[in-house]
């Protein structure tokens, strides 16, 4: 800010100097470089310890050093002004206060703080005969106060001694070294006066005379010596007069920090003195303010006084303080006005300002005019507005509110800006920025606050001072004047504030680009502010190995520039230095500069459009929401110059000397505006992204895409529309979206950037829709929002979707778009229509249109999946069609034949490269390994509520027909087949391909082997793998396909995917059909063989392998070519076998004789097959005979392949294996009833006028046959399965019959069995008969056999064992016999037999065992290569055990009848009489 004329700057503390000698350029240098002082300490009584880190002097001549002293050369010196700078220091307005007199109101007139009188005295004489007496009277003439002491102007006076070398006085030396630190100095004590000499210096005799004693002591002489090298030489007298006394550095540095140190306390000591008559005088000014006659202009000057007085001195908290206590007491003043209860007081202040306009306005002839600098243009539109000598119209009382406020503005501002340490606050003091160090953005950004605050308060102040004189002058200003007026003061102020803010830290991102400022002064790359997530600064540039945060923009917060008080928290927002503040990236205080300055920035922006708006120009948003508003013509900016744009019925012109130079060169044409705004607009967005206001920038850029559409600058305006586009979209913009979506549109279709069009028109008219679609189903909404649809309306979208579609031919990849963006009600109908001449059917799918313009669709389909199997799809399509607005309904067909649920997965509609897409199914859930599901999840289709949009397939009654089933033959040893049965229906088929494929794991189709009954494989054409092809298929044939498969593991069951597709003179179709069949085998056969020397005995058991019973209707046992079978003479047949009741059968095997020598072992095995029928698939064949053959006798028998697979697989689910023993015993089963079938949801699918009688028939058939029955007969074929089980014979290398006869001399009797004395041993006689008839060299001759080795020839050894129990038998003699096997030899020993035992015992049991060479070993390897199996003969027979008695008495006492005697062995009441 200009200093005042009236004034010296109170940014300085004036010290004013007398040198008569004209030696104070000599040192004026080595003050220089040691100003500002630093740390200086002010204590007054009231106060607390008061720092001072800065104090600025300003070194001034008084009156006759000004007019007196004629410097003989200039010469420039780097270190610090020279002798005519520093005479010459002072401004203009200083040399004037000078000779003025003092003014009536203290503390209007800066006063110096400090007098310093500077000598040159060579020598003591020169000192005794003129020097003392001149300081003497310059002392008593103006260090001396005249009459009554006042401290308004209170100084301190000095005396500074210059020594120049080669005098007398240089020496004498100053300093001594210490007693006890040589290195330490210390200055020399005068020393005594002796007689005839004298040892005092011209130093001590100027202490000696001019200091003060007692306790106010005052030291205010200091002396400097002149270095001889940088003394003049006219200075140096000639010859020199004495040695020079050269100081060392330490000497010369404790001489100027005693100077220095004398300077803070003598500048102190008057500041002390005037701050107490200020608050003195501020005190009785206030214990006025109740009485008449009080002013507050008067009271201003007086506090003021005080706050220049801190400012001067460094306090300049404390200044900032009282003047927003002043501005505080100025409104609080107005009000008093405003409200009548100022009466009696003499505050006054003037109607209105009477030189703002020519202020405002400026000279005609300046040459800002011409300019093109922004910068000087602001500076020059300043300097008039501020140009002003405001005390003295506040002096006299006759100033204008608005001017009053603006100087207290002015005032607070320079005192915020020295706080920050500025550029310009630097400049005012004269100070080096290096050496003062950085800048505060912290204060800085206060400033732009206050400014802010202060611009649109003021303003109206302003508004209300210029129609204030307009009533006053006859020739005033309209209300267009005024408003113009208003937004030139406006536009000049802030562009002043920006100036003086515009820090070093943000010039980069905002003046100089960001390509220019990519260079940090360290010389390291830093990375471009606008790249980074929110626009964050990286000043000063760092690394972490710490995790980044999350950067989150935060509203920047009022900056502090002072302690807070208590009532401050009235009107002041939060501190950005508190703990509570957020803590942006970047040096402290960046984002929050930022964010005010880009407010100032758009401050003028705005001033800049409403002036603009009088010549009928727009720019930018306003100019999209000018053009809506006015409902014009569409303007086609590519053909159309930008001149063309139609004027605003506001375009009145505004006078031009009403402008401000710099904002009349804005507007000179509208070209110059359109430079303006989009300059300040690209401003103002760097400063948003160096605050983090990312959203802010967004909407500038806005500003700037659109401004570029009205400049034809499409290619820029893209650009912009592309960064801002999709933040708009985000946050709801919905009507700047829809403008910036349609104008983005236009660029890209004059760029001829087809993609990009494509996508952006889409997303436009998405939005259109979406408006449309809510205002038919309007929501809860406010009046401004109906007015607002009512007034703006959809931006016009005509052709739009049009051209689209024919702009997207050219693109290589479609685009994808969600159809209920943009059409609604969409809906497929789950009936059903089949043809009546083909196998394809339809679907009705209904959408409503709500766009203007017709597409042309190309095709329009959707896709349906299969609930069981996923991989099955079919789509329905239609061919190509025109959908026009409103309800349109498509006819969908599919050539397929399906059963089943299939779910509603997709509805595509095609148009050119547009696809529109319905996606009806959630998407699948990622696994933990970012895997996704192949299946969907299940849901059961009976449970409506949950199950999603689906379709119930069904083929016609006449289409092909296609099952497939496992084989009802199997043989267990030869792999398992599958059939599949095809019925060709009505069709007339021309060639047919069947395409399996597994999907149960570990299971193979042998393809290759396939084999067919009814149709013929085409060996043709090589089909492709797990495809086979047919030739024709005649209508209503049947054919089977037989397909081999293995299993690698033991599935219980198997699935297989089946695809038919089939080619007639209607077109070519497809039969899709997922069958899951059972892979176990129902039953399991045991058996247990019984060697003979001439026959086999074998038992087989074959029992059920599930809980679910079977009908056994045959078993035969097929010979080979090396045995006969003879099977018993009647089997019981047929036969139900349950779980715990398995059917026992055997046969008797026999050798044929003779054998074929060149049989193999593998084609002598015997095949076991058993006919069965499982009793679940009785009970569903029954049920499904019995419901198909009731359905062909009703009106319903169209529905047959509809409604029998689904009763048969519903019936299947309820089988519960309890029901199935009870019905396997009864002969019937119960039938699940309608409700348990789930037939409703069924019968929903069909059309309307079948589902209520399908229903009732439903119902009545259910409650008529609620159990089937079935005949066990095996005459139900559908039912019967054969199953073929290979037997291996064993061969055993020996079978021995053994036996056991009794040898009885006398025997006991006739009896059987035979009885036997206890006690008394029997003879016995053993036998042992063999034969090799089954081994297998007996067998198979042409087998060869191997010699193992260690295998000799000698005649294997075998042992016979008679074994027995313990307690049973006692067997003496040889129990074990061995002996060698000879031909035909029968072996036969006796043994002696003792019975233990009384009773019916078995006879002792004969074993055969191959003898083994090693006794002690527990088994012999070799034993394993002989096999043999003993017969025992005598196996079942029993003897009778008796005691040797003669008679026997038997007691039968007399007791009660339930008394019962305890059992007693018998012959323990018998007697033996000696015989």
């Amino acid at each position: 800010m200009h200093a005042e004329p009236t004034a010296q700057s109170s940014s300085k503390v004036t010290v004013e100097y007398h040198d008569p000698s004209g030696v104070f350029p000599l040192v004026s240098a080595d003050i220089a470089a040691r100003l500002p002082l630093r740390n200086l300490n002010w204590q007054s009584p009231p106060r607390p310890l008061r720092q001072i880190k800065s104090l600025h002097l300003d070194f001034v001549p008084d009156k006759y050093t000004s007019n007196n002293l004629r410097p003989t050369t200039s010469r420039t010196d780097s270190e610090g002004p020279n002798s005519l700078e520093i005479v010459r220091g002072g401004p203009d307005g200083r040399k004037n206060a000078v000779k003025e007199r003092r003014h009536q109101i203290p503390g209007f007139r800066t006063s110096p703080y400090l007098k310093v009188y500077v000598l040159r005295c060579d020598d003591k004489d020169a000192y005794k005969e003129s020097d003392r007496r001149k300081i003497r009277e310059w002392i008593r003439e103006n260090a001396q106060p005249d009459g009554k002491r006042e401290d308004h102007d209170a100084f301190e006076w000095m005396i500074l001694h210059i020594v120049i070398p080669d005098t007398i006085a240089a020496s004498e030396p100053r300093w001594r070294e210490g007693t006890r630190d040589p290195d330490e100095l210390k200055e020399r004590k005068p020393g005594t006066k002796l007689i005839g000499k004298s040892t005092r210096t011209v130093f001590d005799r100027l202490r000696a005379d001019f200091n003060d004693s007692g306790k106010s002591y005052l030291d205010r002489v200091a002396q400097i010596r002149i270095p001889k090298a940088r003394a003049p030489a006219d200075l140096l007298p000639t010859p020199a007069v004495a040695e020079t006394h050269e100081e060392t550095p330490q000497e010369r540095e404790n001489t100027w920090n005693d100077f220095i140190g004398k300077l803070k306390g003598l500048i102190l000591e008057p500041f002390d003195r005037r701050v107490r008559q200020y608050e003195a005088d501020i005190a009785d000014q206030e214990a006025r303010r109740s009485l008449p006659g009080w002013n507050f202009c008067t009271f201003f000057i007086h506090k003021e006084g005080l706050a220049k007085a801190l400012e001067s001195i460094g306090l300049v908290e404390d200044a900032l303080a009282i003047y927003d206590e002043l501005s505080l007491g100025l409104e609080l003043v107005l009000r008093e006005i405003a409200s009548g209860e100022a009466q009696g007081t003499a505050t006054s202040f003037a109607a209105y300002t009477d030189d703002i306009r020519e202020r405002i306005g400026g000279a005609p002839d300046r040459l800002t005019n011409g300019t093109n600098d922004e910068t000087m243009n602001d500076r020059h539109d300043a300097d008039a507005l501020f140009d002003k000598d405001y005390r003295e119209k506040i002096v006299r009382s006759n100033i204008s509110v608005f001017d009053f406020f603006c100087y207290i503005f002015t005032r607070q501002k320079a005192l915020i800006l020295r706080l920050a340490n500025t550029r310009s606050a630097r400049a005012q003091l004269g100070v080096d920025a290096n050496k003062e160090g950085g800048e505060d953005l912290v204060l800085t950004s206060e400033v732009c606050w206050r400014a802010s605050s202060f611009i649109h308060n003021i303003a109206r102040t302003l508004r209300q001072d210029l129609m204030t004189r307009a009533e006053h002058e006859s020739n005033g200003n309209g209300i267009i004047g005024i408003e113009v007026l208003v937004c030139s003061w406006t536009w000049a102020v802030a562009g002043l504030v920006l100036d003086e803010t515009a820090a070093p830290a943000l010039v980069d991102i905002t003046r100089l680009g960001f390509e220019e400022s990519m260079q940090v002064p360290n010389g390291k790359l830093k990375r471009p502010v606008l790249n980074l997530g929110l626009g964050a600064n990286t000043h000063p540039q760092r690394t972490t190995s710490l995790p980044p945060g999350e950067a989150k923009p935060a509203q920047p917060q009022r900056p502090q520039s002072r302690p807070r008080t208590q009532d401050d928290h009235a009107f002041r927002p939060g501190s950005s230095s508190g703990p509570e503040a957020a803590k942006p990236a970047g040096i402290p205080g960046q984002a929050e500069l930022a964010t005010y300055r880009a407010d100032l920035i758009s401050t003028r922006r705005k001033m800049l459009e409403q002036v603009a708006r009088r010549h009928g120009w727009h720019a930018g948003w306003a100019f999209a929401k000018h053009s809506r508003a006015k409902q014009m013509e569409e303007v086609n900016l590519g053909d159309a110059p930008a001149d063309s744009v139609l004027a605003d019925d506001e375009q009145t012109g505004c006078p031009e000397d009403h402008l401000s130079p710099g904002l009349r060169k804005a507007l000179h044409d509208e070209s110059s505006f359109q430079s303006t705004y989009e300059r300040i607009t690209n401003f103002a967005i760097r400063h948003y992204y160096a605050a983090t206001q990312s959203k802010s920038a967004e909407l500038l850029l806005g500003d700037l895409a659109i401004l570029k559409c009205q400049q034809q600058h499409f290619e820029d305006a893209a650009s912009h529309f592309q960064h801002i586009l999709p933040a708009m979209s985000a946050d709801s913009w919905d009507l700047v979206a829809l403008e910036g979506l349609s104008l983005y549109s236009r660029c890209l279709k004059q760029l001829q950037r087809h993609e990009d069009y494509v996508k952006n028109g889409l997303s436009l008219l998405a939005k259109v829709t979406a408006r449309r679609m809510e205002r038919q189903f309007p929501r809860i909404r406010t009046a401004a929002q109906n007015a607002e649809d009512e007034t703006d309306g959809d931006v016009e979208t005509s052709g739009l979707l049009q051209d689209v579609v024919a702009a997207s031919k050219g693109l290589q990849q479609d685009v994808i778009q969600p159809m209920k963006t943009f059409f609604q009600g969409t809906h497929l109908h789950r009936e059903v229509m089949h043809d009546s001449s083909t196998d394809s059917f339809n679907l009705c799918l209904r959408l409503e249109h709500l766009l203007d313009d017709e597409i042309d669709v190309d095709e329009v389909g959707a896709r349906l999946v299969s609930h069981d199997d996923p991989s099955h799809e079919i789509w329905v399509t239609s061919s190509k069609l025109i959908v026009k607005n409103g309800v349109n309904k498509i006819t969908l067909t599919a050539n397929a034949v399906a059963y089943g649920a299939y779910v509603i997965d997709k509805i595509q509609l095609r148009a050119s490269k547009v696809c529109f897409v319905e996606e009806l199914r959630p998407p699948p859930k990622p696994t933990p390994l970012g895997f996704t599901e192949i299946e969907p999840p299940t849901v059961t289709v009976t449970e409506p509520e949950k199950a999603p949009a689906f379709v119930f397939l069904y083929p016609a009654q006449r289409a092909l027909s296609a099952e497939v089933r496992r084989s009802r033959d199997i043989h267990i040893d030869k792999p398992r087949r599958l059939e599949l049965i095809l019925n060709a229906g009505r069709n007339d088929i021309q060639s047919v391909e069947v395409r399996l494929k597994p999907i149960s794991a570990g299971l193979r189709l042998h393809l290759a082997d396939t084999s067919s009954k009814g149709i013929d494989l085409d060996k043709g054409e090589p089909a492709k793998p797990g495809q086979r092809n047919f030739k024709a298929l005649g209508p209503g044939a049947e054919a089977v396909v037989i397909v081999p498969y293995t299993v690698e593991h033991a599935n219980a069951d198997i699935a297989v995917r089946v695809e038919v597709h089939y080619q007639t003179e209607a077109g070519t179709f497809v039969h899709l059909q997922t069958s899951r069949l059972s892979n176990e085998l129902p039953l399991d056969v045991d058996v247990n063989d019984i060697f003979h020397l001439d026959a086999l005995f074998s038992n087989f058991t074959v029992r059920t392998t599930t809980k679910t019973p079977f009908l056994m209707l045959a078993a035969h046992l097929a010979d080979s070519p090396v045995y006969a079978v003879e099977a018993p003479p009647e089997l019981p047949l047929p036969v139900t076998v349950y779980k715990s009741q398995p059917m026992k059968l055997v046969y008797k095997i026999t050798r044929k004789s003779p054998a074929d020598s060149k049989t193999l072992k593998r084609d002598a095995a015997l095949a076991l097959g058993v006919r069965y029928q499982p009793i679940d698939e009785l009970y569903l064949a029954g049920l499904r005979k019995k419901f198909s053959s009731d359905l062909e006798q009703s009106p319903f028998h169209h529905l047959r392949r509809l409604l029998v697979p689904l009763l048969h697989e519903r019936a299947k689910r309820f089988i519960d294996n309890t029901d199935l023993e009870t019905a396997a015993f009864l002969g019937e089963a119960n039938i699940p009833g309608f409700d348990a079938m789930g037939w409703q949801e069924l019968v929903d699918t069909l059309q309307e006028s079948t589902r209520l009688p399908l229903a009732e028939w439903l119902r009545r058939w259910h409650r008529d046959n609620s159990s089937v029955t079935w005949i066990d007969d095996g005459s139900e074929k559908e039912a019967t399965q054969h199953i073929t089980i290979s037997v291996d014979v064993p061969n055993v290398d020996t079978v021995f019959s053994a036996s056991l006869d009794l040898l009885q001399d006398k025997p006991l009797g006739e009896s059987n069995p035979p009885v036997l004395t206890l006690g008394q041993p029997v003879q016995a006689s053993v036998r042992v008969r063999h034969t090799g008839a089954w081994s297998s060299k007996s067998l198979f001759p042409s087998v060869p056999t191997f010699k193992i080795h260690g295998d000799t020839d000698n005649q294997s050894s075998f042992v016979c064992d008679v074994g027995t129990e313990a307690d049973t038998w006692l067997v003496g003699g040889q129990r074990r016999c061995h002996f060698v096997l000879q031909d035909e030899a029968e072996n036969t020993f006796n043994v002696l037999l003792v019975p233990l035992k009384l009773g019916a015992h078995p006879l002792p049991i004969i074993d055969v065992q191959r003898e083994s060479s090693d006794p002690d070993a527990s088994e012999n390897p070799d034993d394993a290569f002989v096999s043999c199996e003993t017969q025992y003969e005598s196996a079942g027979q029993v003897v009778h055990v008796i005691r040797d008695i003669r008679t026997s008495k038997v007691h039968i006492a007399e007791s009660p009848a339930s008394v019962a005697l305890p059992p007693s062995r018998p012959g323990t009441a018998s007697t033996r009489e000696p015989g």
